[in-house]
């Protein structure tokens, strides 16, 4: 299947199959990590970022299927190969309607399994590919607006359950407008191109860095005492070290607004961003005062 080191969930009470399924995996280069029930593996899924999962229908505490269903609550995107040693006819239609990608029956040959499971995550990775070219913007190549709520939404569901503040940056990029008007579209195109690489620079990619309009960015991030303001220096130490590095007509100027997200008092994606927004336009206000 290629050169992939795959994160994979092997959930099965039987040690026997989930030591095959770990050797077998690990072989391929992936990385696997077990649990004998479905409340085991809900717990490590809630700490770890899986690639995959492969689940056993028949399990003590919670049975194949329902784990299926919980774990596509969390993660609506993850494969899931289900296993299945029950001559049911109609546990690979039960499988695939509980959202399962892959259905395989025990007893297996490795080679069957080896098929299937890269079938997958092959199909899955094209999923994906296609799915990156809608969601990204085409001049920069960062997200787009769709993309950044349908991240967001994840993202601020693992901060709720795992305690964790966010950051919100709303980055409004000043004087558009004027760069278009004096020196053309295409010079536009490239400050906010020279502005996304800036961005990417800046922060990490865990990061969720997105351009949900013309001249207007955002970044989602995790919150510590520590990172809050250095992010901001530098923010501004980059850009001015564009300026020393480039030449051009004009200079780049950001106005910036922060909200944080406290898990323990959520609000909504679109009040946060209504936050920092009004944050921003707080700051430009001011800006234009002190030159005024």
């Amino acid at each position: 299947m290629g050169p992939l080191n795959l994160k994979i969930l092997i959930v099965d009470d039987e040690k026997t199959m989930s030591s095959l399924l770990v050797s077998l995996l690990s072989k391929q280069g992936h990385e696997c990590q077990t649990a004998k029930d479905g409340i085991e593996a809900l717990e490590k899924i809630k700490k770890v970022s899986f690639d995959a999962a492969v689940i056993d229908v028949v399990m003590p505490l919670m049975d194949g299927i329902t784990l299926t269903g919980e774990l596509l609550k969390l993660y609506p995107n993850l494969p899931i190969m289900i296993m299945s040693g029950h001559a049911d006819d109609h546990s690979a239609e039960t499988a695939i309607a509980a959202g399962a990608r892959e259905f395989i029956k025990k007893p297996f040959f490795i080679d069957e399994f080896t098929l299937r499971f890269d079938k997958m995550m092959r199909a899955h990775k094209a999923e994906e590919a296609l799915l990156a070219l809608s969601l990204t913007d085409e001049l920069t190549g960062l997200y787009n607006r769709r993309r950044f709520f349908v991240l967001t939404e994840q993202y601020l569901k693992v901060a709720i359950r795992t305690k964790k503040r966010s950051l919100l940056l709303y980055i409004d990029m000043d004087d558009l407008k004027s760069i278009n008007d004096h020196y053309g579209h295409n010079e536009g195109d490239r400050a906010l191109i020279d502005l996304s690489n800036i961005l990417k620079k800046t922060f990490r990619e865990s990061d969720i860095i997105a351009r949900i309009g013309g001249d207007e960015f955002v970044v989602l991030l995790e919150s510590t005492a520590e990172n809050d303001e250095i992010l901001i220096t530098r923010l501004s130490e980059n850009i001015k070290d564009h300026h020393a590095k480039q030449i051009r007509n004009y200079r780049l100027s950001i106005s910036v607004g922060v909200a944080q997200f406290d898990p323990d008092n959520p609000i909504s994606i679109d009040d946060l961003l209504s936050k920092a927004d009004a944050l921003m336009y707080a700051e430009k206000r001011k800006r234009a005062k002190k030159q005024s």
